[in-house]
């Protein structure tokens, strides 16, 4: 009788132990992609996009194409939504124009905030690079069409941001953009990667 109440005690807290486990694995993904194929085909069905859950254990998506979005776990998506270059019409008498040998392009992206508090950009960073060869990029100031991302954005409301940058023409019109969020809502292994082309 009491070896059976022993036996039962013991089964019981292994079930128990077994179930923090699961919830601490889970708790481990800190966000998720968001493919914009996904949403385009539910618009066309008029069913809600699926989004895929990264598997337990698994880091999440992190190497996107321009047009998807990265949601954190706290709600806050980030989207990149188009690479263009930049025409010689679009600099002012201030602003900085590339060399000859370089192409200027200005990348656009979104930040929505889905969570509960306001979101401060001071504690996010951005960079671009040439994806063809890995080539460096070179950051410009160029006011006109520019929106810098600073301040907060309230809870449901999206902000959207540019950053413009140059590229020796050697190095191709691939570019990698990427996200960096230091806050204490952001733990990812690695930060959330765009690439595209120049447009």
């Amino acid at each position: 009788m009491i070896n059976a109440r022993i036996r039962t005690a013991v089964a019981t807290a292994a079930a128990v132990a077994l179930l923090s486990l699961t919830a601490a694995c889970g708790d481990a993904e800190q966000g998720r992609a968001e493919r914009a194929g996904a949403e385009e085909q539910a618009a066309d069905t008029g069913a809600e996009p699926v989004e895929e859950e990264p598997a337990e254990e698994e880091q999440p998506e992190t190497e996107l194409a321009v047009g998807d979005g990265f949601r954190y776990n706290d709600g806050v998506k980030v989207t990149v939504t188009k690479i263009e270059e930049l025409g010689a019409d679009q600099y002012g008498e201030y602003d900085e124009k590339p060399d000859a040998s370089e192409t200027a392009f200005r990348v656009h992206w979104d930040v929505t905030n889905g969570s509960k508090k306001p979101l401060d950009l001071g504690m996010w960073g951005v960079t671009a690079q040439g994806a063809t060869t890995g080539g460096e990029t070179t950051s410009l100031y160029v006011e006109k069409g520019m929106k810098e991302m600073t301040g907060r954005v309230a809870p449901g409301k999206t902000g959207s941001y540019t950053g413009e940058y140059s590229l020796p023409k050697s190095d191709g019109v691939e570019i990698v953009f990427t996200a960096t969020r230091m806050d204490e809502e952001a733990s990812l292994a690695d930060d959330p990667n765009w690439t595209g082309s120049i447009k």
